[in-house]
Formats: C-alpha cells, sequence, structure tokens
C-alpha cells in the first residue's frame, strides 16, 4: 500500500442544481486539475464541495478569485492493489487504536484500489503512524 498525505479543501454553497457544475466550470478555466470531488447536501438549502486539487496553490488562487471561502485541512491518499478485503486490516488496525474516522472513499478500477481517508485534527499524526506501520 502506498500512502500520502494530501490537502483537501472544504466549500460551502447552496443546495441547488448547478453549484457543483459550477464549482467544476470554474476549475477547468483556470486549468486547476482535481485529484478528486465530492459534492454533499447538508441540509436546510446548504451544500458542501471537498475538493482534493493536484496543485492546491493553484486551486487556493482560483478559489479565491472565485469568490469562495474554502476551508483547508489534510487527508491520506492511500492506493494498493485491490483485492478482498484490501482495507479491511488497515481499518482495522485504525479502529484498535481508538481513532475515529470522519470519512473513508474509496474505489476500485483496473486491478488497483485507492481511497482517501479523513479523521480529526488531532489524529493526524497518529493516524500517519498508523498508516504507515
Amino acid at each position: 500500500m502506498d500512502i500520502k498525505r494530501v490537502k483537501f479543501f472544504s466549500i460551502g454553497t447552496q443546495d441547488k442544481p448547478g453549484e457543483l457544475a459550477r464549482f467544476a466550470k470554474r476549475m477547468m478555466e483556470a486549468s486547476v486539475d482535481m485529484a478528486g470531488v465530492w459534492g454533499f447536501a447538508k441540509g436546510q438549502g446548504k451544500a458542501e464541495i471537498i475538493a482534493i486539487p493536484k496543485d492546491p496553490d493553484k486551486f487556493k488562487k482560483a478559489a479565491q478569485a472565485s469568490g469562495w471561502t474554502v476551508k483547508e485541512g489534510p487527508c491520506f491518499h492511500l492506493t494498493g492493489e485491490d483485492r478482498v478485503g484490501a482495507l479491511s486490516d488497515t481499518l482495522d488496525r485504525v479502529a484498535q487504536e481508538g481513532i475515529n474516522l470522519h470519512a473513508v472513499d474509496a474505489i476500485a478500477l483496473g486491478g488497483k484500489y485507492a481511497a482517501y481517508v479523513w479523521t480529526e485534527e488531532k489524529d493526524v499524526e497518529r493516524l500517519a503512524k498508523i498508516l504507515k506501520g
């Protein structure tokens, strides 16, 4: 398994048609290449876009120019060979250390898997040690 610490960015927006498309178009116009993008409804007309750009500095400039307020934080990108239970051992080690994961997003394609893993800021260094250990 390969592990990289990466930056993610969160943008609060309205929950209405076209918000994610507007974001994607703005990033395309600014030539910002994304490693990952997620959009979530949060209720009461609010939504959140999570972005993991390949060039965080370029992303921040594009977001600022677009008037978006962004929050930045760390997460981990895991990749490896796709097999039954590919994440099971890793997730078990994390659980045994008492670390609460905020989100895990995983996908398999072409014999490989990739996952992004988020936790609380206070647990980032502990999680890094577990993932690498």
